[in-house]
């Protein structure tokens, strides 16, 4: 998701750029050959990765530092590589509770693992279907939007992509648009800066959510200004066709599912708030945190949660989002004439005119 470090207020663009940095890191991480023994010792690349993490990790002050290094070092006694002593990370982000965070070291990655396996498979196929942006005209002239996550981790598609989105809601808008659907369900994250863009017609001109700190303090609002999205001051997205006779007052409804992940969940975080805004479905995956990426060496690197998401209200999201309406199953992307979760949107709209 979109990181940055919590020290407020220095070179914000840089904060920006570092939305992008982890998956990077990722990619260089995959190109470098993990050596069977390490040159550095295995204590110097735990001691490493534990000093990033205590330096900027969201739950950091919650931590006894003493007792968990101790205990790390206890359970990588024996590790001599760092592929041995990668086996201790998943204990680490238990310990600091962070399931949002990863170590890459090469081609493997080490997480704690806390989410109960996702049995929707409609949706979870729908997942490996659904990789562009979508819409329909609904009967009573509804919109229908799906957004699907991306993978524009460079941060080099996202006007592009925030014009592609764009051009799918104009497209509708000219229909005479009565009420809108927004599903996310297919929405696992990536960045959201170009989702915020594009919905920008559909949200609003303002503040739509923050990055919170470990301290409740505000670390950088998510504003859209004349359809742009900014970072505070910093604006990410630039675009040009404003829709300036677009009405952004209109219902909106928010479908979500237990793969609405990370920027996913922002998505539907900047939506909270808004007059005449719904979501049904079901609770999303619950990847509610900013993330960074850090360098450890040249084999290795670790995302960590460095803030929390709020919505433009200022509540934060610690946890999975919560539909006002909640429908288990139902799902059909192939007739969403017959998708239950579609048809209660429709329902919903219908009454709030």
């Amino acid at each position: 998701m979109q990181p940055y470090p919590s020290s407020q207020r220095h070179n914000l663009m840089k904060k920006v750029l570092v939305t992008f940095s982890i998956v990077l890191l990722y990619i260089s991480l995959l190109n470098a050959q993990t050596p069977t023994q390490t040159i550095d010792s295995a204590k110097i690349f735990l001691n490493k990765s534990l000093e990033t993490i205590q330096l900027n990790a969201i739950n950091r002050d919650s931590v006894d530092w003493p007792d968990l290094k101790k205990n790390v070092f206890e359970k990588a006694a024996k590790a001599k590589t760092y592929k041995e002593a990668a086996k201790v990370f998943p204990y680490i982000f238990e310990q600091i509770g962070d399931h949002h965070g990863a170590l890459k070291l090469g081609k493997d990655t080490y997480y704690w693992n806390t989410s109960e396996p996702y049995l929707n498979e409609t949706v979870k196929q729908a997942v490996k279907v659904h990789t562009k942006v979508s819409m329909q005209l609904l009967k009573g002239n509804i919109g229908y939007i799906l957004l699907p996550g991306n993978s524009d981790f460079s941060g080099q598609q996202i006007d592009t992509d925030a014009k592609e989105i764009r051009a799918a809601i104009n497209a509708l808008n000219e229909k005479k648009i009565k009420g809108w659907i927004l599903d996310l369900r297919v929405n696992t994250g990536g960045s959201m800066y170009q989702m915020l863009a594009g919905l920008a017609p559909l949200l609003g001109d303002g503040k739509i959510g923050s990055f919170i700190n470990q301290h409740q303090k505000n670390d950088g609002n998510w504003i859209l200004r004349k359809g742009n999205i900014y970072l505070d001051s910093t604006q990410v997205a630039k675009l040009i066709d404003q829709s300036p006779s677009f009405n952004s007052k209109l219902p909106l409804a928010v479908l979500i599912s237990g793969m609405t992940a990370s920027s996913g969940e922002v998505t539907a975080i900047s939506t909270i708030g808004r007059k005449k805004t719904i979501l049904i479905g079901e609770h999303s995956a619950g990847y509610t945190t900013a993330n960074e990426g850090f360098k450890i060496n040249r084999y290795a690197g670790l995302n960590l949660a460095v803030d929390y998401d709020a919505d433009r209200n200022g509540k934060i999201y610690k946890n999975f989002l919560t539909p006002t309406i909640s429908i288990q199953g139902g799902d059909n992307f192939n007739d969403i004439y017959l998708d239950k979760k579609v048809i209660s949107a429709v329902d919903w709209i219908n009454k709030q005119r």
